[in-house]
This record gives C-alpha cells, sequence and structure tokens, in this order.
C-alpha cells in the first residue's frame, strides 16, 4: 500500500466518518446481528459531501463491523457510517458498529457468486443446519453461515483450518482428479488447473487461497513435467509472488499461518516421518498424525503471539475428523449437484440419499468438536512476545535442522499432490 494512502486514512484517525468501500471477502457473521466485513476500493469523507484526497480509489483496507448489513455478498459496495479507529495488521483501520447507509450489487453480477449460491440452496435444503455449514465450509471455505458458538470451539480445538479456504481443500481436490484421471497425465492436470480456478473464482482471492492455490499449480506442473521441487524453492516463490500480487498479505493472519502450516507439512513431516519410520512409508493415520503435529509445531509461536493459547488435544479431533473429511465432502457436492436437478425424479432421491449420508458424517464431526472444545483442562494459555516468537522459530529452525541431517532427508523428494 502506498504511504500516501496509508497516512491519508491515519490523518482521519479518530473522526466520524463516511466511507464507501467494496467488500473482496464475504462477510462474517458477528454478534448482535452484526457483520464483520473487510473493505478495498476506499472513499473516505468526513460527510458526505467533503472528501478526503484527491483520488476515489484508496489504495487501503478496512475492517469493518456493520449494523444491518443482511444480504452482504463479496463483490458489493457500501456506504457506511462511524467513527474510524486504528488498524491491526493488514487493515489501514477498523470501524466498529458502523451505520450502513448504502448497499449495491455488483454490475455486472459476479457470475461465481451465482453458481456458489445456486449450489449452496441445493446443500442447504438437504443437508441440516449446522451440518450444511460446515460441509459448505469444507467445500468452499465459505464459513459466513456458522454459529459463533460452533466457529469458537472451532478455533478452541484446532480445527479452523477445516473451515477456511486453503491448501487442505485444494489437496483433497487435486488428488481425487489426479486418481480419477490418473491414466492421463495430461487430463489429470488440466482438469486440476481448472478445478483449482473454479475454486478460487467460487470463494475469492483470501491470502491463504492465493498461497494455497499457487502452491497447487506448481506443484501439479511439476508432477505433470515430471520433474521434482525443492519445496523450500517452492515455498520462497510463492510468498515472492503471492506478495508481489499484494504486498499486504505479509501483514495478514490467514497468509503467516498458512505459509507456517505449509512448511510444517512440507519440510518438518517429511523429517519427522524418516525419523520415525526410516525408509518405509506410514499408512494413512500415522500420516496425518504427523503432518498436523508438524503444522501445528510450525504455527504454534504465531497462535501463542496473537491469541495467546492454544489446544493441547488439538491432535485428537484432528485425527477424529480429518480421514472422513474427503468423503463428507464429496457426498455434500453430490448433494449439491443432485438437489439442483430435482426437476427430475431420480436427481431428487439421490439427492436426499446423498445429503442422509452426509448428514450422519457432519453430525459426528460436530460432536467431536463439541465434546474437545469443552475440556476447559486442555487449553495452554501463553502470551509470546515478538522476541520470544523470533527466538521460538529460532529453536524450531535449529532442531529441524539437526534432525534433517540426522536422518539424511531428501526434502526434494516430497511431493505436495501424491
Amino acid at each position: 500500500m502506498p504511504d500516501r494512502d496509508a497516512e491519508l486514512v491515519k490523518s482521519v484517525a479518530e473522526q466520524e466518518v463516511v466511507v464507501r468501500g467494496r467488500l473482496y471477502e464475504d462477510p462474517d457473521q458477528g454478534e448482535d446481528k452484526t457483520y464483520r466485513v473487510r473493505i478495498n476500493n476506499l472513499m473516505l469523507c468526513l460527510d458526505e459531501e467533503n472528501c478526503v484526497g484527491a483520488k476515489a480509489n484508496i489504495f487501503a483496507t478496512l475492517r469493518v463491523s456493520a449494523v444491518g448489513s443482511e444480504g452482504l455478498e463479496r463483490g458489493d459496495t457500501i456506504v457506511i457510517r462511524g467513527k474510524l479507529k486504528s488498524g491491526f495488521g493488514a487493515f489501514s483501520g477498523t470501524i466498529y458498529r458502523a451505520e450502513v447507509l448504502a448497499h449495491s450489487k455488483s454490475d455486472p453480477p459476479d457470475r461465481f457468486l451465482i453458481i456458489r449460491n445456486w449450489f449452496s440452496a441445493g446443500v442447504e435444503e438437504h443437508i441440516p443446519a449446522p451440518g450444511s455449514s460446515l460441509a459448505l465450509g469444507y467445500l468452499l471455505g465459505q464459513k459466513r453461515a456458522l454459529p459463533m458458538a460452533l466457529l469458537n470451539v472451532l478455533a478452541i480445538t484446532g480445527l479452523t483450518h477445516i473451515v477456511v479456504a486453503s491448501g487442505a481443500n485444494l489437496t483433497i481436490i487435486t488428488r481425487m482428479l489426479r486418481r480419477l484421471f490418473g491414466k492421463s497425465r495430461l487430463r489429470a492436470f488440466v482438469m486440476g488447473v481448472l478445478a483449482i480456478g473454479f475454486m478460487v473464482g467460487i470463494i475469492g482471492l483470501a491470502p491463504s487461497l492465493v498461497r494455497a492455490s499457487l502452491v497447487s499449480i506448481l506443484a501439479l506442473t511439476a508432477w505433470y513435467v515430471g520433474r521434482p521441487v525443492h519445496p523450500v524453492r517452492l515455498i520462497l516463490l510463492a510468498a515472492t509472488t503471492t506478495l508481489i500480487i499484494n504486498p499486504t498479505f505479509i501483514l495478514d493472519l490467514g497468509w503467516q499461518l498458512s505459509f507456517a502450516a505449509f512448511g510444517g507439512v512440507l519440510l518438518l513431516a517429511p523429517v519427522l516421518t524418516r525419523f520415525f519410520y526410516g525408509e518405509a512409508r506410514p499408512r494413512a493415520l500415522p500420516q496425518i498424525a504427523i503432518e498436523t503435529i508438524s503444522a501445528t509445531i510450525a504455527t504454534l509461536p504465531i497462535l501463542l503471539y496473537n491469541f495467546g493459547y492454544v489446544s493441547l488435544l488439538s491432535l485428537i479431533p484432528n485425527l477424529l475428523i480429518l480421514p472422513t473429511i474427503p468423503l463428507a465432502m464429496l457426498l455434500a457436492f453430490l448433494t449439491g449437484v443432485f438437489a439442483q436437478l430435482g426437476l427430475v425424479a431420480v436427481g431428487g432421491g439421490l439427492a436426499a440419499g446423498f445429503g442422509g449420508l452426509a448428514t450422519i458424517i457432519l453430525r459426528y464431526h460436530i460432536a467431536v468438536i463439541n465434546f474437545f472444545g469443552e475440556l476447559d483442562f486442555a487449553i495452554l494459555k501463553m502470551e509470546f512476545s515478538l522476541a520470544q516468537t523470533a527466538v521460538a522459530y529460532a529453536v524450531i529452525l535449529a532442531l529441524w535442522l539437526a534432525l534433517k541431517f540426522g536422518t539424511k532427508t531428501r526434502l526434494i523428494e516430497t511431493n505436495v499432490v501424491e
């Protein structure tokens, strides 16, 4: 973000302002009938006629909690009024409990959003809430309809990653496509790239999804041409490219956690696998456990710095839920598709059948999430300063280097799409 735009926002901090902006992500439902939205392409005004700055579109991002904002969607333009406060992370400013003065839909309409809403309606018709919301979180990274209570429990149990747009969603999809079109490498590659592009269109340019999409496409390309890519090179290339797209991503917590978890899975997990299993390949559950532990270790300092707590038992609900998520995603996808083909009698029957099976799995997931979320004794509360966070990563790096050279692990053999 140019310095002049940042200073422009700061110049009117602590004042009542009128802001026009565009929602670049889906709103999150907050408490007291408020919605948390993120807006950019700003017009910033002290009142409706006295606007600050010579240009209309200020390159800055605000985080806003808005009252009376039902029906808001990604791409909409809103005009709000409220007191502008200092920002944090990637946000130049914040406005709490803003009043929505005007609201207009994007023109032309977002076709991807129309498809997503069409599909979501089919899922919600045959899978009761909150299971339908959880299923849409798995498939589309769409967590706006999840109850706040469930979102809080997901955070406590270390399971928020399953309902956000991340590498986990894309990895499951690309692996399914590889197995489906495995006999034709070209077809599997093309379908994988198209699926990733479609997911980006449906979900939007969330920082974590930008990272995940880029990494998945690079990994698919390397697999297609038959040349392995060193994970360190892959991480650096993905980080550099995403920051060129938007330099403020580096301040975004989702981007930071996404890259930390990705680094844990690609760099630490192979070393731990070699340490415990040698040349052997572990089965599915041990592999999930190793990857979950690796991602947890890699993200732990960031979580303690930002939130001051972490679940000591996050591994257990991850092991109980993650193996069944691909099946839940497949059943929910088939439910949504066949529900919208309900004009054909067999379509409605199949949708009900797939929805019923998906509901059983999703209820199991919710039961596990709620059970572990109520175990207060399993929450470790510890606040890290910035210096302690840096020291923690230095220790993790030193231990990783010792394990890597001790086990003689060849990281270039790591494959994200296998």
